[in-house]
């Protein structure tokens, strides 16, 4: 099982999220997780928004730091919520998700140390790599795939 940050497991209350659709030549960026939760996944780019920091501004520092590549956020794709328990139904994470639409501006993907991996991907490959049940359900509702 991979490993996690004592301050997501276990929460006190939901932590906010955000998550960017980033398409550049036909391919969307996914990473593949290093840490828990959904660690050796592949997902949508993202992080967690600190305090005093508003949604926009953390998703272009997140994608920033864990690819290395500039973008700009155009609008909000849907918010999710992700909420996993344990086996003695205590909250093990929660998190809601705030997944924008964003174009690529500049870069090189420069994976991480927070992520095994970072690629575009075709469309059509979705269907054949390690995507969590949440990362599939988001892509058939919002853009009638995998």
């Amino acid at each position: 099982m991979g490993r996690t940050s004592p301050t997501k497991e276990y929460p006190s209350h939901p932590l906010v999220t955000v998550g960017a659709v980033i398409i550049k030549d036909d391919k969307i960026l996914l990473v593949k997780r290093r840490y828990e939760p959904k660690a050796n996944f592949w997902t949508l780019p993202g992080g967690r928004v600190k305090l005093g920091e508003g949604v926009r501004q953390a998703l272009i520092r997140e994608i920033r730091e864990e690819c290395g590549i500039e973008i700009e956020p155009i609008r909000i794709i849907d918010v999710i919520d992700f909420i996993e328990q344990d086996e003695d139904e205590r909250v093990r994470f929660h998190y809601v998700i705030i997944d924008f639409e964003a174009i690529y501006k500049d870069g090189e993907i420069r994976p991480a140390s927070d992520v095994l991996n970072a690629r575009w991907v075709l469309f059509s490959e979705l269907n054949k790599i390690n995507l969590p049940e949440i990362t599939k359900d988001f892509f058939k509702k919002n853009f009638k795939i995998c």
